[in-house]
């Protein structure tokens, strides 16, 4: 063989291993994407387990797994908390790939219609529709206001006294306002409370004096000690022949909603679609008519240009709505700072206390300029971190405590782990307080 018969098979051999290797790979994507999904999607609630919506998803999580309905298993996320922000928020950041879906219902439409998040349907590929379910007005059995009629004339004789809980900038918070409405004088003391479950514990322990919840909710909570005095539909149900309209009892105000399905904006079509018509399916299973007719909720799904239109609607009809602002909250970010610097002055204090012992005064004005630009220079350091997304809150505030704790111990190794502790207990104590008690959506 010549030398040019051996190179010439040496090259032809690389060339095609290449081009075997290419219509692999372009084989393996295209199958890939036929194969949709090739690995469990991630269903983000943004609620505590034991609620409404995180009920409903496990019903869908069960009906998919048990009659297959994909080749992939379905999981269930919680991430409560910001008033359902930092969950939807999480979902509208993934990566567009067809894992991370959210399920939320009309608080999405109303937080954005009302200029209460950033986030709204635009932000988002939505899928389907599905389980319209309709809410009711409840207090415990032992409560003086067993009508809806006492619980507005309280509400009138006594404004912003009576704690109605709810999540803000959400349906619940609309409901109770168009109830206040049909009462010239009728103000309730809106609370934060997180979801379903939450506001069970609140009206159970006598820190909520009203709560609205879903038929759902109220069917598998009611033994708990729940009394229901107003249904917002437009007829009685067959399932509850007792319990009135609001209408009924002279209060016209009429709610009901949906569990929607986002995706993150730019999510292929054809997986939406594929995620939709699976909703079809599961929304017909023999599992999902039994367990909605349980829960009174309706079986029903909207997609395609149906769906695009009640979300124009509901839309338009949030935004006519305009809610007062009941509660005044300081500026936190400015606060957190303030203190922030405020802890780090009154430490350079104890320090510079400390040297006044030493002779060389050059050498401790520089000391202590030294300190007041390190400080300094790390605030901007924190607050540039998750003012420009690089760090969460929780995080940049860890890596913020241990810097400017080992900078002001000396780099002492016998206090790293007491350092360490404070960090943790102040980033996700604030964390805690802001999200879960004031519903800030941090960074």
């Amino acid at each position: 063989m010549t030398q040019f018969q051996k190179s010439f098979l040496k090259h032809g051999c690389i060339v095609g291993v290449i081009l075997f290797s290419v219509f692999q790979y372009v084989k393996l994507g295209s199958s890939l994407g036929e194969e949709y999904p090739r690995k469990p999607i991630r269903v983000v609630v943004p609620f505590q387990p034991g609620g409404g919506s995180d009920t409903f998803v496990r019903i869908v999580q069960k009906a998919i797994n048990d009659d297959q309905l994909m080749p992939q298993p379905m999981m269930v996320v919680n991430k409560p908390g910001g008033g359902t922000s930092i969950g939807s928020s999480y979902v509208k950041d993934a990566r567009p790939d067809g894992y991370t879906v959210l399920c939320l219902h009309e608080a999405l439409m109303v937080a954005k219609s009302n200029g209460q998040s950033p986030n709204g349907p635009d932000d988002y590929e939505v899928a389907a529709a599905t389980g319209e379910f309709g809410v009711v007005v409840l207090v415990s059995n032992e409560s003086p206001y067993q009508n809806l009629g006492d619980l507005m004339e309280a509400a009138k004789a006594q404004p912003e006294t009576l704690n109605f809980g709810i999540n803000f900038n959400t349906p619940t918070h609309f409901s109770a306002i168009m109830l206040e409405n049909t009462l010239q004088g009728a103000r309730f003391r809106f609370v934060a409370t997180g979801g379903g479950a939450h506001r069970l514990a609140g009206v159970m322990g006598g820190h909520l004096d009203v709560i609205i919840l879903s038929i759902g909710e109220y069917v598998r909570f009611k033994e708990n000690g729940l009394k229901a005095i107003a249904y917002l539909g437009e007829e009685r149900l067959d399932s509850i022949p007792d319990i009135p309209t609001s209408a009924e009892l002279g209060f016209p105000v009429f709610s009901a909603n949906l569990h929607y399905w986002w995706f993150p904006k730019g999510t292929d079509a054809s997986i939406v679609n594929y995620f939709a018509d699976v909703m079809g399916k599961v929304m017909q299973s023999e599992y999902m008519l039994q367990r909605t007719e349980e829960l009174q909720i309706l079986p029903r799904i909207i997609v395609g240009d149906a769906l695009s239109q009640r979300i124009d609607d509901r839309m338009e009809a949030f935004g006519k709505i305009n809610p007062e602002l009941r509660i005044e909250l300081p500026d936190f970010e400015v606060w957190t700072i303030g203190f922030v610097l405020l802890f780090i002055v009154l430490a350079l204090v104890s320090h510079f206390r400390s040297e006044q012992s030493k002779v060389d005064t050059v050498s401790t004005l520089r000391l202590r300029y030294d300190f007041a630009f390190g400080a300094l220079a790390m605030t901007i350091v924190y607050v540039l971190l998750m003012g420009l997304g690089i760090l969460p809150f929780i995080w940049a505030t860890i890596l913020f405590v241990v810097i400017a704790g080992l900078f002001l111990t000396g780099l002492d190794k016998r206090k790293w782990i007491s350092v360490l502790e404070v960090a943790l207990l102040m980033s996700f104590g604030l964390h805690f307080v802001f999200t879960q008690l004031f519903t800030i959506d941090l960074p």
